[in-house]
């Protein structure tokens, strides 16, 4: 029997199979869709570590120049209520002779922290003098050998910010006193200034040198605070690149970063 299907109905059928056809065209197959994803992952895998570290280079560099802000700050309003740095009265801290008998690491930096230095800033914990190793402070680390840097035997005053910025209060050496020895070595040498090792997110990992600790010291003569560095030896940029990654001399990091413009540009030692 012929057929009584319309011709309208036909065109409408044939229309129907081919949009059919041509959705079935446009659809992508199960392995073209694994390749695309495989793709995008491969990707994602190139880029995420690294976007993932110049987030980190950028914290980094923030909370340092915040912890070094800080630390200025209150030095500088010490300097204007308590006078001129050499004049305070830390135990002879300034122009005394390490070998000086009657000199005493913990009563110079504990009167320098307690009457100089703590009353200018907030306090969250104030730990004193004490040891590393006696809060289960992990560290600090140096970045080559990731060995202990300087042992956590080590006496400082410390204290925690309450933005989580650790500071560790020390003493350094500087000038000779009494000539020198035929070595060349000096007979004695000068206290003449005080070494703050911030840890720029406190207890947290990695505790590392270059990454979030790092050196600063106050001379009591300049009256100002600055990153650990050497620039009397005439040393340059590419030096100070070399020495932030040597594990005995990473001290000098933070002081690259500041030379840098305040920036951890891609040859720094991270």
């Amino acid at each position: 029997m012929p057929s009584t299907r319309h011709p309208e109905a036909l065109a409408e059928g044939s229309t129907h199979v081919s949009t059919f056809d041509n959705n079935r065209r446009a659809a992508f197959t199960l392995a073209e869709v694994l390749i695309t994803l495989g793709i995008i992952g491969i990707v994602a895998a190139m880029t995420i570590p690294t976007l993932i570290s110049n987030y980190n280079k950028r914290q980094t560099v923030s909370k340092l120049k915040q912890a070094y802000s800080i630390l200025s700050q209150t030095l500088t309003m010490a300097q204007v209520k308590e006078g001129d740095p050499t004049t305070w009265d830390v135990a002879g801290i300034y122009g005394t002779p390490t070998n000086d008998p009657n000199f005493s690491h913990r009563n110079a930096i504990t009167k320098f922290a307690t009457k100089y230095f703590i009353p200018y800033l907030k306090v969250s914990k104030d730990f004193g003098y004490i040891q590393e190793a006696s809060i289960n402070y992990d560290g600090p680390y140096s970045p080559v050998t990731n060995n202990y840097s300087t042992g956590r035997g080590t006496y400082k005053y410390r204290i925690l910010l309450p933005n989580n910025i650790f500071i560790s209060i020390g003493i350094g050496t500087s000038g000779c006193v009494g000539g020198t020895n035929p070595d060349g070595s000096c007979v004695s040498t000068e206290f003449r200034n005080i070494t703050f090792h911030v840890d720029i997110n406190g207890f947290n990992k990695p505790n590392t040198f270059g990454k979030d600790v790092f050196s600063m010291s106050f001379n009591l003569n300049k009256r100002t605070l600055e990153f650990t560095h050497y620039d009397s030896y005439g040393y340059d940029r590419d030096d100070y690149r070399r020495i932030c990654a040597q594990s005995t001399s990473d001290s000098v990091c933070g002081y690259l970063i500041y030379l840098d413009g305040w920036q951890i540009k891609d040859d720094y030692p991270w």
